[in-house]
């Protein structure tokens, strides 16, 4: 558990400023924090295959649990270490649920996120075994944070360039 001052807890905290700030539009932020959860997630997939299956257009979205889970396993790390806030976990899930909303009617824009997200979840470890090797060691919250800030620098890249598209 993190204390008042965990240093951490402080590292998180300015990775969610910096994301915000560098975003810089307030509505796609509020849009963002709309999604509390990877349920809401697997929600919107439901409901965009299911419009796709209709229209005879349907796409591979089952490439995406594996990242979807990785992200899962990682959301309930950070949730012990750092006893995240709705906000943080909000920047984890929302994104996502936003992206795949944004490109569901544009076939490779869709495909592009789609396999962007599959070839992510690849490389994700396995973050509940990796914090109960290694949970002791201090360093390990450092890679949780670096790993925040990664997948955040991801989404703000995509975001911008979709939200100008």
């Amino acid at each position: 558990m993190a204390a008042p001052d965990d240093p951490i807890k402080v590292a998180f905290e300015n990775a969610v400023r910096d994301f915000k700030a560098t975003l810089g539009d307030q509505k796609l932020l509020g849009d963002i924090l709309k999604t509390k959860s990877i349920e809401e997630v697997y929600d919107a997939t439901d409901a965009i295959q299911k419009e796709q299956a209709e229209k005879g257009h349907l796409r591979h979205l089952a490439k995406i649990q594996r990242f979807l889970e990785g992200l899962r396993s990682y959301a309930q790390v950070i949730e012990v270490f750092i006893q995240a806030k709705q906000d943080v976990l909000a920047l984890i899930w929302g994104p996502i649920k936003l992206l795949l909303h944004w490109t569901h009617n544009m076939k490779t824009s869709f495909d592009a996120i789609v396999d962007a997200f599959a070839d992510i979840g690849l490389l994700l470890p396995e973050f509940q075994g990796v914090t109960k090797l290694f949970g002791h060691n201090e360093l390990i919250k450092d890679v949780l944070v670096l790993f925040f800030r990664d997948i955040l620098d991801f989404y703000l890249i995509v975001l911008k360039f979709f939200r100008r598209t």
